[in-house]
């Protein structure tokens, strides 16, 4: 298969690259959290200010240099903050302003940032009780970079204008965080042990997901059954669309250019990358997220489990499964 040509998006990295898969984990740091928690409610059912294509539209349109080094909740900033510029929330000479009030407050300083939520001589609803220390994994880093900076003054400015107050994002942030593989185990072992339950699940799996009292928050989920002839593999190809309403925030890896890139051009060569080899005569299919339908792999169940009690089974049950890069 041929690389696309250079004119092609450099967000759309389907079949396009080279490369081993980065598998290193990382645990989003809390300016990351608060980026991702601002752009979810911003684009809430209660706010409506930008739709997921406006915000892929500011991304879709840098170079593809720019897109590739820039790390990846540093995009989400840029699009929200542009967003709001264009739609007139907020202006660019008040963004620019806030900026500078930080520099010269010497709050661009990373080492000063990790008790961001002081309230800078602003009466912005900090609530700063909730907040206890937590170090980035970038505490290293001296100076915040300019996105980052931005995503501080944008935070300011929203607070003041009384767009999301600063629990709104506090509870963001935590409704993220209780979402784990531990809710689509839940899915997966009820399926492997009702099947009346995994018909449903395979019917309608936002309303099976309800049945355990998990809320798919709106987006189409659609489950796929490994089989002893059939094994799913689930991607992104374009950005990071992933069940995060049931699993939580994808991996790093999923959003990595090598996986979004080789899952659709050498699936086997990724799964092999993760320790997995199906049988001859098993055939692999991958589907690829977009911002309207999940997917969540229900993997084969192991023979030899029957009589396991739920608690037993939802151990072997991962993440990695639930995407279809292993198996059980």
């Amino acid at each position: 298969m041929n690389d696309l040509p250079h004119t092609h998006p450099p967000h759309d990295a389907g079949g396009r690259f080279e490369g081993p898969v980065p598998r290193a984990e990382h645990e989003a740091a809390h300016w990351e959290k608060e980026a991702d928690a601002i752009r979810m409610l911003l684009s809430d059912a209660k706010r409506r200010l930008f739709t997921t294509d406006e915000s892929r539209r500011v991304q879709e349109q840098l170079d593809s240099a720019t897109y590739w080094a820039m790390p990846y909740y540093e995009r989400w900033i840029l699009a929200f903050s542009s967003l709001l510029i264009e739609k007139g929330i907020v202006t660019e000479s008040e963004v620019l302003a806030e900026e500078q009030r930080l520099r010269d407050a010497g709050q661009d300083v990373v080492e000063a940032h990790h008790n961001h939520h002081d309230d800078h001589g602003h009466d912005h609803d900090h609530d700063h009780e909730h907040h206890p220390y937590q170090e980035d994994h970038d505490a290293a880093e001296e100076r915040l970079s300019p996105l980052r900076l931005r995503g501080v003054a944008m935070r300011n400015l929203l607070l003041a204008k009384g767009v999301l107050t600063a629990a709104e994002i506090r509870e963001e942030i935590a409704r993220m965080d209780a979402r784990s593989p531990n809710n689509g185990a839940a899915i997966v072992v009820r399926a492997w042990t009702d099947a009346a339950y995994a018909q449903r699940l395979a019917e309608d799996a936002v309303a099976a997901a309800a049945e355990l009292g998990l809320d798919a928050a709106g987006t189409k989920l659609s489950a796929l059954f490994n089989t002893e002839s059939r094994h799913h593999l689930v991607v992104c190809t374009l950005c990071s669309c992933y069940p995060r309403s049931i699993l939580g925030r994808p991996p790093a890896w999923y959003k990595s250019r090598a996986y979004r890139a080789r899952a659709v051009r050498d699936p086997r060569g990724i799964l092999a990358e993760f320790g997995t080899t199906l049988p001859p005569g098993v055939e692999l299919r991958v589907h690829d997220s977009n911002a309207e339908l999940r997917y969540l792999v229900v993997p084969k169940r192991p023979a030899g489990t029957e009589g396991w009690d739920a608690e037993r089974l939802a151990a072997l049950v991962t993440r990695d499964g639930m995407i279809g890069v292993t198996t059980v």
